[in-house]
């Protein structure tokens, strides 16, 4: 493909030059693009029909017929952008069902008046501390990842239809056999063994480790590393937790060692 570049600048500069210098007006009555059977790139004012049209540079043919191959990748990318529209109004639909389920497994009262969303970023700290020591993942870094994922809200539900506090799909709970994604325990539980899956797989690579978790390990492999924006950005705020988070345990450890 990089070889028929400059076959294609070249061809478009001799057109362009040929007007120029003046062909007659019924010339440009068209200037058309077409691909050869070879894979090489014609631009010129003559109609062939022995080749494909890619574009209609200029002339009267209507907009549909302009460019056949842009028209054809806008279709395609309709038809991807309304599969996924598709796909997250399924997940957000079984996160719903499963956040009603949950709520009725714990009662009207404890479901309206949970007492975890009025403690705050250390309601879970127990859990996490018993998570972190079950899979080897650092007690921070869970923490952190929790933070940006959910705001510590174990009731939340994402535009994509992620659960609960560590923002678990439902096929990801699944696999990690995570029964309640909104139950707090589950929830984390599930989160810090696929961060220590993730954490084997990349090697420890916080910036792989994070991209995977939140754009998918399809994303990392097919850019070669963290894949948007984004997702650059979401790395850099769970890692700048981290390191809060981090330093408050060290502080806290430093105090009892004095006591």
């Amino acid at each position: 493909m990089m070889m028929r570049e400059p076959l294609r600048a070249w061809t478009l500069g001799v057109v362009m030059l040929a007007v120029l210098c003046g062909l007659p007006n019924t010339a440009l009555a068209g200037l058309y693009k077409y691909e050869g059977p070879d894979g090489s790139v014609l631009v010129t004012t003559q109609r062939r029909d022995d080749l494909k049209l890619i574009e209609v540079i200029e002339g009267d043919d209507p907009p549909a017929r302009r460019s056949s191959s842009s028209s054809r990748s806008a279709s395609k990318r309709s038809a991807r952008i309304s599969k996924r529209k598709e796909r997250f109004a399924r997940y957000i639909e079984q996160a719903k069902e499963a956040r009603d389920k949950h709520k009725a497994g714990k009662g009207v009262k404890e479901a309206y008046m949970d007492p975890d969303l009025l403690r705050g970023e250390a309601a879970f700290d127990d859990i996490i501390r018993e998570a972190s020591e079950a899979y080897g993942v650092p007690f921070a870094f869970i923490k952190a990842v929790i933070r940006i994922e959910s705001s510590f809200n174990p009731k939340a539900i994402s535009y994509a239809g992620a659960q609960g506090l560590m923002q678990l799909m439902p096929f990801t709970s699944k696999s990690l056999g995570v029964r309640d994604p909104f139950d707090p325990r589950q929830n984390i539980f599930g989160g810090a063994k696929l961060l220590k899956q993730l954490s084997d797989r990349y090697n420890g690579d916080i910036n792989l480790i994070l991209s995977a978790y939140n754009a998918g390990t399809g994303n990392v492999a097919k850019y070669r590393g963290i894949p948007f924006p984004t997702v650059r950005q979401y790395v850099a705020d769970i890692y700048k937790w981290y390191k809060i988070y981090q330093s408050r345990e060290q502080a806290s450890a430093q105090a009892g060692q004095g006591s």
